[in-house]
């Protein structure tokens, strides 16, 4: 049982690396509550979660009037606690932080 138990907790170290989340990573979208701002997060492609902070910062400036009511920034993808290899990211990572929101609503 010993056994088990430490392969199974080695196997999910390993996977957690950066080299693994790489190639099983999948795209993360986030959106603000009215569907105005849509951004797509691209690992690999230089499109990644601080980009879309900033990019929905500028988004707010150039569109104050957005800056009042809700002017959150949401996520769109669910949380899928199976994808084992992302544990770290989901207990670590801002981007699993932002309230979820069903796309295109």
């Amino acid at each position: 049982m010993k056994k088990v138990i430490l392969i199974a907790s080695v196997i999910i170290a390993l996977s957690n690396l950066p080299i693994f989340n790489f190639f099983l990573q999948e795209d993360f979208r986030y959106q603000n509550f009215d569907g105005s701002f849509l951004y797509k997060e691209e690992p690999g492609k230089g499109k990644s979660f601080i980009g879309c902070i900033r990019s929905y910062g500028h988004f707010l400036c150039e569109h104050p009037e957005r800056d009042r009511g809700d002017n959150r920034l949401y996520r769109t993808f669910t949380i899928k606690p199976w994808r084992f290899w992302q544990w770290s990211e989901m207990l670590f990572s801002e981007r699993y932080r932002l309230p979820y929101k069903q796309p295109g609503n």
